[in-house]
């Protein structure tokens, strides 16, 4: 896996429990399997987040959606991309062995600024003003099983169903389903991004500083990395947070 050859930029990542994909089928099908089946065995609720589409909203993903949609004879989307249906369709086949109850559809819409560039964004505090987020609830045993058409086919009518959804929010600033102007909360994450961004920093730098003037900072940073790359490498650091439990 590619991210176990970068390991400081995944560890975190990895302990939080994120599944990390070659996009590569032949390699991910037992991967993806074992981790689900790890997750369905654990004595803890579980909850599997997955992002049908596979990647971000931009003008050269949106082409190649389009291009392989138009291919494929499938309706025409402007607010998303096609589903890759793979994925999901493998996760409710494996799921459906253990016990799962529902599946959340989660649709964000952004009436003003929209989130598009990134780690730019957050380094200069542009955040979205508003954000809507609108859940629909479907109960597991909704979801056709009995093939991987009928899994797939009810997949994409979610996603043209959702791009109606995004359709009417931005005609209208709102989903449908909206009877409220109250906010729910409201961010004041403009406030504080300069002193997190400074303080974050200062951390940065004074771990560089010990590390140049302190012996027992930099072999506890070179043996806690050792030890970090071998659970890595060996497949056990993304379930680290329950294995010893």
């Amino acid at each position: 896996m590619f991210p176990d050859l970068v390991y400081t930029l995944w560890w975190a990542m990895q302990i939080g429990g994120y599944y990390f994909l070659s996009r590569k089928w032949s390699n991910d099908e037992a991967y993806l399997t074992r981790k689900i089946e790890y997750m369905m065995n654990t004595p803890e609720p579980y909850k599997l987040l997955i992002f049908p589409e596979g990647t971000d909203f931009e003008p050269k993903t949106k082409a190649k959606s389009d291009s392989f949609g138009e291919k494929q004879g499938w309706p025409h989307l402007d607010y998303l991309l096609h589903p890759r249906s793979t994925g999901f369709i493998h996760c409710v086949s494996e799921c459906a062995k253990g016990k799962l109850d529902a599946v959340y559809d989660i649709t964000l819409g952004y009436p003003k600024t929209l989130p598009q560039r990134g780690e730019l964004d957050l380094i200069t505090g542009t955040f979205p003003e508003e954000i809507h987020m609108l859940v629909k609830r479907y109960d597991f045993s909704e979801i056709p099983k009995d093939s991987t058409e009928n899994t797939d086919k009810w997949l994409r009518n979610v996603w043209y169903e959702k791009e109606k959804t995004l359709k009417h929010f931005y005609e209208n600033g709102r989903f449908k389903e909206d009877t409220s102007d109250r906010a729910y909360f409201t961010s004041a994450a403009n406030n504080f991004i300069v002193p997190i961004f400074l303080l974050w920093n200062a951390g940065l730098l004074l771990i560089l500083y010990l590390c140049l003037i302190s012996p027992a900072t930099r072999s506890y940073i070179l043996f806690a990395n050792v030890v970090l790359a071998v659970l890595s490498t060996c497949g056990y650091l993304e379930d680290l947070d329950r294995r010893f439990v």
